[in-house]
């Protein structure tokens, strides 16, 4: 199985994660310098990867300059923060950097955008091989843009340049030749892994005419996945997606019209589309299911975070529980952040950073779907991963109606917090002098400065 996580890293680029400035910002990283708050950040992104050990992972909302939607994307913040994150991997102590960390070279969305997508050549164990399989071509070179790969000439992605980033190097990172396509692949098999690439423009599966998703487009790569002797093992699909909040239901609709997500699966194929879908995926107001899935669902597939519940005992709790999004926390008369403050009370796991700032009801906008579903003795091992109060939720005894605890387990990134979190309407037992230190760039702040959303993973 393939353990696979999907994170929306907001406006990822190298600053994210890397800055070489000593100089202090006016505001925003509790008096730390912009390379002293940037290593704090990419510790956060790195704690989430050991504490997951992924083969696959997604990023989207990946910064770019403008370009054509399907050429190279632009060689700046978040091309060079992902080649930055990629050698982060390879040197990471084992088991993480085991197997070879490989990515997919981004493709522009056409507004500023991209997604970046990590490979594990192998899994830890070395029985199952991963190769990237496109689904299209590239044409080669510098100017090189993805195409359909009936009858495709095809070439190499650019290599070391002065000032340029070796997009070659994402899929051949010791140099030397690139890996074949298995001939067993469900896409470009017996080509070179070099020549091929993601797709992002897509037909309807009736009549096959253009499908118009207006602005980013569904991005997708597939992989086939062999043992040591090469015998396939399985082929994967992924999309990785990430709508403007104000399309999110239409946006799901029309995923259901493309070919490549809502047509009959290939041989040995399993399908997954994940990401930040900005709409809220799981309770509608009064607490039963939004249905925002049903586009998906009715086709086969299964989101691996789903309320079953019309109406659960305690709202707020439960929904602290499937919460991918969290706001800037300000100190209300109804909650303070981080703890109880009786008879207010702050719910676990939420503790009033749970929503949005800007959108009501706007809390559970992250997720992953399957299908095939794989049945029981499977554990899917579904997770929210929280740096706030720790995953899994389990510190203490959850709601009526078994909101999904997780499953990976991970440590909080605060300081002084509790050992173990109270249940409201109990006090805290963190005594920090006041809710403004909860907040300062060492507990809260530095979480919601990486990202406003959570990474979601699962095995699939």
């Amino acid at each position: 199985m393939t353990r696979v996580l999907f994170w929306n890293v907001q406006r990822f680029g190298i600053n994210k994660v890397f800055n070489a400035s000593g100089k202090r910002p006016r505001k925003g990283s509790g008096g730390q310098t912009f390379a002293q708050a940037a290593t704090v950040r990419r510790n956060l992104v790195m704690k989430v990867f050991a504490a997951t050990q992924p083969d696959i992972i997604v990023l989207v909302e990946v910064s770019s300059g403008v370009r054509p939607v399907g050429d190279l994307a632009t060689e700046t913040g978040g091309v060079t923060g992902s080649v930055f994150l990629q050698a982060q991997l390879n040197a990471a102590a084992a088991p993480l950097n085991v197997g070879g960390w490989n990515q997919v070279p981004q493709l522009s969305l056409g507004m500023g955008e991209t997604v970046s997508v990590f490979y594990r050549r192998q899994n830890a164990t070395g029985t199952t091989h991963r190769y990237f399989t496109g689904p299209n071509r590239f044409t080669g070179g510098p100017a090189g843009t993805t195409v359909l790969p009936l009858g495709a000439a095809a070439g190499a992605y650019p290599g070391p340049a002065p000032g340029a980033v070796n997009f070659n190097a994402m899929l051949v990172p010791g140099g030397g030749g690139a890996p074949m396509v298995p001939a067993t692949a469900q896409h470009n098999a017996g080509v070179a892994e070099n020549t091929v690439s993601a797709r992002i423009a897509f037909v309807n599966m009736i009549g096959g005419a253009p499908v118009a998703f207006g602005t980013r487009f569904p991005y997708m790569v597939t992989f086939t996945e062999a043992n040591a002797a090469g015998v396939l093992q399985r082929n994967l699909s992924i999309f990785g997606v990430h709508p403007t909040p104000a399309i999110g239901h239409a946006y799901m609709a029309t995923l259901a019209t493309v070919q490549d997500i809502a047509g009959g699966l290939g041989p040995m194929e399993t399908r997954i589309v994940g990401g930040d879908f900005n709409l809220n995926l799981l309770l509608a107001p009064g607490g039963a299911p939004s249905g925002a899935y049903a586009p998906l669902t009715g086709l086969g597939y299964t989101p691996l975070l789903n309320s079953v519940v019309p109406a659960p005992a305690n709202l707020a709790q439960y929904r602290g529980y499937f919460s991918t999004h969290i706001r800037t926390a300000t100190r209300t008369a109804a909650s303070e952040l981080l703890w109880s403050n009786p008879p207010n009370a702050s719910q676990y796991p939420g503790y009033g950073y749970v929503g949005s700032n800007f959108t009501a009801n706007f809390f559970a906008i992250d997720n992953i779907l399957v299908w095939p579903l794989q049945p029981p003795p499977h554990n899917y091992m579904t997770t929210v991963m929280n740096p706030v109060v720790g995953t899994p939720f389990n510190a203490v005894l959850g709601p009526a109606n078994a909101p999904p605890p997780g499953t990976v387990a991970m440590a909080h990134d605060l300081l002084n917090a509790p050992g173990v979190w109270p249940e409201a309407p109990a006090a805290a037992a963190w005594t920090l002098p006041s809710s403004g230190v909860r907040k300062g760039y060492d507990n809260y702040g530095h979480i919601l400065q990486t990202s406003d959303h959570f990474a979601v993973f699962a095995v699939v």
